[in-house]
């Protein structure tokens, strides 16, 4: 059975140690990497945040397909599929998290992804990217535009547990604590923006990064 590999970055996307794991555990020099992001004016100049370390790893450029919407907010879904069904590793980038869960968290992407992780073909997110990975949702009101807490289903590539990201930054305990209760999950993992969460077939195997993760389990609360 493939080993499935799912990097979540607290919101500093350009994390050398996390981008070097994650291009590598694509292929390197062989890797295609499927880059999902949503549209905002000027969005060309951020790319190189993403693709910096991985094309240092030796990842062609031609082989990095950016997804993305128009200015219009539309997605030719037809294509996206076809260049995730090429990847061999799927960036999903950070910013507006409401954006990003109306294209990326429903079908046919939650489809589309689910699979290609199941196949072995590593998956990470930074930010937005990594608050989709979960069965639920949970986004801060630091992070929606009426300033509320939200929850809602996400990819389910994880089970039981619930990702706060800039964590330190945004002084997010508290609203992880509630939603643990309010949700009734077992436990969750707040990320800072300097650190990436690293799991292994589901399972937490390292911390990339020069800051924290902190494990909050339900239980000791």
């Amino acid at each position: 059975m493939p080993k499935r590999r799912l990097y979540l970055l607290g919101g500093n996307t350009a994390q050398r140690e996390a981008n070097v794991h994650f291009s590598r555990a694509a292929g390197g020099k062989n890797a295609k990497i499927a880059l999902l992001i949503v549209y905002r004016e000027g969005w060309e100049a951020f790319l190189p945040r993403y693709t910096k370390h991985w094309l240092n790893q030796g990842v062609p450029e031609r082989n990095i397909s950016v997804i993305i919407p128009n200015n219009e907010g539309m997605l030719d879904a037809d294509a996206a599929a076809q260049q995730l069904a090429a990847a061999t590793g799927i960036f999903i980038g950070g910013g507006h998290s409401e954006t990003y869960y109306a294209h990326y968290a429903k079908q046919p992407f939650k489809q589309l992804l689910k699979d290609k992780y199941a196949t072995g073909v590593p998956v990470a997110g930074n930010s937005a990217g990594a608050l989709l990975m979960p069965e639920t949702v949970l986004l801060s009101p630091r992070d929606t535009d009426n300033q509320q807490a939200w929850s809602g289903p996400g990819l389910g590539l994880l089970h039981n547990q619930l990702i706060s990201v800039h964590f330190s930054q945004w002084q997010d305990e508290q609203h992880l604590i509630a939603g643990l209760e309010q949700l009734q999950v077992p436990y969750g993992y707040g990320i800072d923006e300097d650190a990436c969460l690293y799991f292994e077939n589901e399972q937490p195997t390292a911390v990339f990064g020069t800051e924290q993760v902190k494990r909050i389990e339900k239980e000791t609360l």
